[in-house]
């Protein structure tokens, strides 16, 4: 059974579905529906199947995905600038049938593993690279249920035009195309990075309504003079994909305000397929640091241990670290444990605090590392480790305000911890990862390897 975001392949709706700046073209949902129905019998298989798609910021990246969902195979969601070795060792691990790349099908094997699971729809990978061997399941359910909670929430129709600004290999991505698909609205894809003049070319030749972008975009919107753009037809920003300033919050959401439009701030995970929790544009200028309350059909609570537990039909099926997983069904139920500490205000708003696994034990105190980092924002942008029973304060040498000496007395105090349990470390930069966090992996190795 095909998806619902797939309905339009027997009646297609009048009007434009995608824009591919660099390719030169535009598809209406009638010849969209012929290039997906066409790519879906280019895979050689009548059995479900998994398939992998090397992503690329295009349309043909898009038709790809697309083709392999309407002939019910699993998709693998693959980031196409990754290094080929590390994709290569990934078809392995999961035994991918069929590779799909832009316009070209490749049959890899035959698989000597169990079966794909017949809800199985979708892998997306948890961190937003090709590195990790870990995915998430999702099912065609959960790619509908989420698509259609977008929908309701940011009321697109099918006059919407969004910009593509994200990957397609990651969540909050992939769910921008997913959610207009479904409305019967427009997805341009730029050609280019939000940093050049074509991206902006590109939103204002095709009279694109939103922009969606992750808290590192709004940095850069920042760095570019935004609010001077000159985009007449943007009506709405969204944000997702990690905490944002407050301030940051309220200077786009006045200026989206002041312009008539809105600034939407969302919260979600991967394991919910893209999105958890939403501030109504009406409350956000009084609820900046807040994610805000649970989308369409979703259930928000806290444990007793403060985590923020999510019910909803967007739950992920499972995880899977290799071919054997893709036979398992659905391991949790609708519900989901975030790993993220929250709190919740009187009128049901909730807020991150930080994660339930960055909690460090030092000198026989629990230290939210979370809650530190933003303690310390007036110091620049520091990172908080814990490393061999020490509290590590890494920073950029471009960043730093204060001594080290400053900054490690500085902490010492705030959480009331001997400093000799604090150490300032300078690097070069921050590692980030693809979508502007903080890479603790790869800073937790690069300290190991010459900077303890």
């Amino acid at each position: 059974m095909r998806p619902a975001l797939l309905q339009w392949l027997d009646r297609p709706p009048s009007g434009t579905a995608l824009v591919d700046r660099r390719a030169g073209r535009s598809w209406t949902y009638a010849e969209l529906a012929a290039d997906v129905l066409r790519k879906s019998a280019a895979i050689p298989s009548r059995r479900k199947s998994l398939v992998a798609c090397l992503c690329h910021a295009d349309a043909r990246s898009a038709i790809a995905y697309l083709g392999a969902m309407a002939a019910g195979h699993a998709v693998m969601m693959l980031d196409g600038a990754a290094d080929r070795s590390a994709i290569d060792r990934l078809l392995d691990l999961y035994q991918v049938e069929f590779l799909l790349d832009g316009d070209g099908c490749e049959r890899l094997r035959s698989p000597d593993g169990p079966p794909v699971d017949d809800e199985l729809a979708v892998l997306l990978g948890t961190s937003g690279s090709t590195g990790s061997p870990k995915y998430v399941r999702l099912s065609r359910h959960n790619v509908d249920a989420n698509a259609a909670q977008i929908t309701q929430i940011l009321e697109i129709d099918g006059d919407e035009r969004a910009v593509q600004a994200l990957p397609l290999h990651y969540s909050y991505g992939l769910s921008v195309l997913n959610s207009h698909l479904l409305a019967g609205a427009s997805v341009v894809f730029p050609g280019a990075s939000i940093v050049r003049p074509q991206f902006w070319e590109a939103m204002r030749d095709n009279a694109c309504t939103s922009l969606a972008g992750v808290p590192y975009t709004y940095a850069i919107l920042t760095r570019l003079g935004f609010e001077e753009a000159g985009l007449p037809d943007l009506r709405t920003l969204t944000q997702a994909g990690g905490r944002m300033e407050p301030d940051t919050v309220l200077r786009f959401g006045r200026h989206m305000t002041e312009q008539g439009g809105r600034l939407v701030v969302m919260y979600g995970q991967t394991e919910a397929t893209a999105r958890i929790a939403y501030v109504p544009p009406d409350r956000l200028l009084d609820k900046p640091d807040r994610v805000g309350v649970p989308v369409p059909r979703g259930h928000l609570s806290l444990a007793d241990d403060g985590e923020l537990l999510y019910e909803g039909p967007n739950i992920m099926l499972g995880y899977a670290r290799g071919r054997a997983d893709l036979a398992s069904g659905d391991v949790n139920r609708g519900r989901l444990g975030t790993g993220d500490l929250a709190d919740v205000d009187d009128e049901g708003f909730y807020s991150i605090v930080g994660r339930k696994r960055r909690i460090a034990k030092l000198g026989g105190r629990r230290v939210n590392l979370d809650e530190l980092e933003i303690l310390l924002v007036t110091h620049g942008r520091v990172a908080a480790l814990e490393l061999s029973g020490r509290l590590v304060l890494v920073r950029a040498a471009g960043d730093a305000t204060t001594s080290g000496r400053e900054l490690s007395q500085h902490v010492g105090e705030l959480i009331r911890v001997p400093t000799r349990f604090i150490h300032v470390v300078g690097v070069d930069r921050l590692p980030m990862t693809g979508t502007g966090k903080i890479d603790y992996g790869a800073l937790t190795d690069e300290l190991a390897t010459g900077h303890e």
